[in-house]
């Protein structure tokens, strides 16, 4: 009987509710502005006056690059000092190195390295190859110096510079 009277509430409960649905009108849609395009004119270099140049051209070397200073312009361009090697023998101070030429054609000219201490020169020398003189054929070239020097050069600061500017072989 419970479960009777139970149904019955909600049968009642159901029969007794009302259902009502309201027509609520919504306002029209805004229409979206359109986007007003103005192109931007490109952009227009402007003029830089340049002068004719005059003078002479700039001399170059076998691969294009510019001679600059015709002094040093191939060993700062295309030798390169390795596997410096100091040492006494026989009471005399000498220097076995390697220098690497990486222009494609020999180069002959001089260098010359010297050994400084506090801002005092203590010996000096020329570098040469085994034929004489210092011929440098393209790839490595071993090169030996004989230092004029009345003290041990091998633990101080030196500096290698061109005494005889670089030209290739003709």
């Amino acid at each position: 009987m419970k479960r009777f009277l139970i149904l019955l509430t909600v049968l009642l409960m159901i029969g007794c509710s009302s259902q009502e649905a309201h027509l609520i009108d919504l306002p029209d849609a805004t229409p979206t502005p359109e986007t007003q395009f103005t192109p931007t004119p490109p952009p227009v270099p402007e003029a830089i006056p340049i002068a004719p140049i005059t003078g002479e051209g700039f001399v170059t070397d076998a691969n294009g690059l510019p001679i600059l200073d015709p002094d040093t312009h191939y060993y700062e361009y295309y030798l390169t000092v390795s596997s410096l090697r100091i040492y006494e023998e026989n009471g005399e101070t000498l220097i076995d190195a390697v220098i690497t030429n990486d222009y494609p054609k020999p180069l002959v000219g001089g260098l010359c390295i010297t050994f400084y201490e506090d801002s005092l020169k203590y010996g000096y020398a020329e570098f040469y190859t085994a034929g004489g003189g210092l011929r440098l054929l393209q790839g490595d070239n071993r090169v030996y110096a004989d230092v004029l020097t009345e003290v041990d050069v091998q633990m101080m600061d030196f500096e290698i510079t061109v005494s005889t500017p670089f030209v290739p072989e003709t």
